[in-house]
């Protein structure tokens, strides 16, 4: 029988054991897998839990539709009837500006409008703004070769204009990426972009010729349709429960905290207590620091290049209010806020308008964001006054009355890794040398993208090239036999 350890048990982990996990179905007694967890308990930044009739979420609350391996996943472990789409009946969003929410413009694409009328009627940018907005059509592309990259503000300023990069691209993309713009890569980010100015000449353009392609692909859709995002009707929670009964037969070990790695020929992975373990494949998906810090004494150059990938830390703060306290809370997602307005947050989910079942009648569920590239001192409060730091917020955006009837605050340290320029170059050395490293594996969001989706993708992918060199080792040695 043939080992595999897997180092992480947050979802890039428990995705890669899973798949592993289904295809040694394939052949029973293959493969014992073992999967390791510094932690006490398994799901990395993902947190589900409830309280007072909330339903909170720690790290993500949902996933895109538009990337199929999430709701692939979820289909095969049985989860597809729990799946749960935005209430369309709230469905806009908002960005902060000059003290007051103003909606998004419809069908706004992050950094580019698909609708033209709406852009000239949106309050966000200044009539100078909107010019220059749709100079983009006539801006001839940048010349240079497709596989060229160049940061999210550089793109976003050339093409569109400082005022839609400031008050627009930058918190729509700090939202999801914690980062800033201006070190951002935007080939491994928002390649879209980049193939559009090349393929059409202007982004707005190429924009909207999808958006009619689109739409008359919806008009001749059949079969089941989601929203944009998703989640699960117990939260992103049952996604980690879900695996885990799902995989009879693997080792999970909890508060297994790997102290370094040896290859000889095998794997011998040690933890502090002293405790070795062998396995003739390594498949690590933890935080590319950690990675390094194992990978050290194996390559010392593999460990370099994951090493250069540099991380900010974030924080959630779930608020629980009675809606009598935020009589006025616009009906929408949430809003963002951009680091000219120099808050304390990135942005705020209405949570309990989002996604059905997450407040009972009567109350409303907010989950704020604060840290990040542009927040990096907020998170060196304490709980208390980071409490008050977002409390003063909410009070002056959303006009909240007393103190909420609960706070709730998740630190993520170091979660967030961030994809500057160069970043898929980088990503290449690091595949490139680990392949030359037999039995050696990576997965994780430090790679190939952030959300559940790509590390999901990455991480069976990862799985599945670890066990067809399983296979071909064993075709390998039959044939010597014969």
């Amino acid at each position: 029988m043939k080992r595999v350890v897997v180092i992480g048990g947050g979802i890039s982990g428990l995705a890669a054991a899973h798949r592993l996990w289904e295809l040694s179905r394939q052949k029973p007694d293959a493969l014992q897998i073992t999967l390791l967890e510094a932690g006490e308990r398994l799901g990395g930044v993902i947190e589900t839990r409830r309280q007072d009739g909330f339903l909170l979420e720690g790290g993500p609350d949902s996933f895109l539709s538009e990337k199929p391996a999430a709701v692939e996943l979820c289909k095969r472990i049985g989860l597809e009837a729990r799946l749960l789409g935005t209430r369309e009946e709230f469905r806009r969003s908002f960005i902060y500006l000059k003290g007051r929410l103003v909606p998004v413009p419809a069908g706004f694409y992050l950094i580019a409008p698909t609708r033209l009328e709406a852009l000239a009627g949106t309050r966000l940018l200044s009539v100078p703004g909107k010019f220059r907005a749709l100079l983009e059509l006539v801006i001839p592309p940048k010349k240079g070769t497709a596989e060229e990259d160049e940061s999210v503000a550089s793109f976003v300023r050339r093409r569109l204009g400082r005022e839609v990069l400031d008050r627009i691209a930058q918190p729509m993309i700090a939202g999801i990426y914690s980062a800033d713009p201006e070190k951002l890569s935007l080939r491994a980010t928002f390649p879209r972009f980049l193939d559009l100015e090349r393929d059409s000449g202007s982004v707005i353009r190429g924009l909207l010729r999808k958006q009619e392609g689109r739409e008359k692909a919806d008009r001749e859709a059949s079969g089941p349709r989601y929203s944009l995002f998703l989640t699960l009707r117990d939260g992103i929670g049952s996604l980690v429960d879900g695996l885990r009964r799902r995989m009879t037969g693997v080792r999970f070990r909890t508060g297994f905290s790997a102290a370094r790695i040896e290859r000889g020929e095998k794997w011998e992975i040690f933890s502090k207590e002293g405790e070795r373990l062998e396995a003739e494949s390594l498949l690590i998906a933890a935080p590319a620091p950690e990675a390094a810090r194992l990978l050290g004494g194996v390559d010392s150059v593999l460990a370099a290049e994951l090493s250069g990938i540099p991380y900010e830390s974030v924080a959630t703060v779930n608020l629980g209010f009675d809606q009598n306290e935020l009589s006025d809370l616009p009906r929408g997602f949430g809003f963002v806020v951009p680091a000219v307005e120099k808050r304390n947050l990135i942005g705020c989910t209405f949570s309990s308008f989002k996604f059905a079942g997450r407040a009972t009648e009567g109350k409303i569920l907010l989950r704020l964001f604060i840290g990040g590239a542009a927040g990096r001192g907020f998170l060196q409060l304490s709980d208390s006054n980071l409490e008050q730091a977002v409390l003063r917020d909410i009070r002056e955006i959303l006009g909240a009355g007393n103190r909420p009837e609960f706070v709730s605050v998740r630190r993520h340290p170091s979660s967030m890794p961030q994809y500057g320029v160069g970043h898929l170059e980088r990503v290449d050395r690091i595949f490139k040398r680990c392949e030359a490293v037999p039995g050696l594996y990576l997965a994780g969001n430090a790679y190939r993208g952030i959300g559940l989706p790509d590390c999901i993708r990455e991480a069976e992918q990862a799985a599945e090239r670890a066990w067809y060199h399983f296979q071909k080792c064993q075709v390998q040695s039959d044939t010597q036999i014969v």
